[in-house]
């Protein structure tokens, strides 16, 4: 699943838990991560993978931040 869809589809209860995971805040999730209008650490973007409970793998983390092209994504 792609991570700004996982982020879309959580609660607001969901989504101040997947945050507190992450160790980060609702706000900043909801807005910086899921529009990508900051580069996170790699601390938060191994979190963001880990955290979704296996909805959004590392790789779809790096395609949201265009570190690796789309199609470098294989089945």
């Amino acid at each position: 699943m792609k991570l700004r869809a996982y982020i879309g589809s959580l609660t607001s209860e969901q989504l101040q838990g997947y945050a507190e995971r992450c160790n980060s805040t609702a706000n900043y999730i909801g807005t910086h991560v899921r529009y990508a209008t900051k580069e996170p650490s790699v601390k938060l973007m191994r979190a963001l993978a880990n955290e979704s409970e296996g909805s959004v793998s590392m790789l779809e983390v790096l395609e949201h931040y265009g570190l690796i092209p789309h199609s470098d994504i294989a089945a």
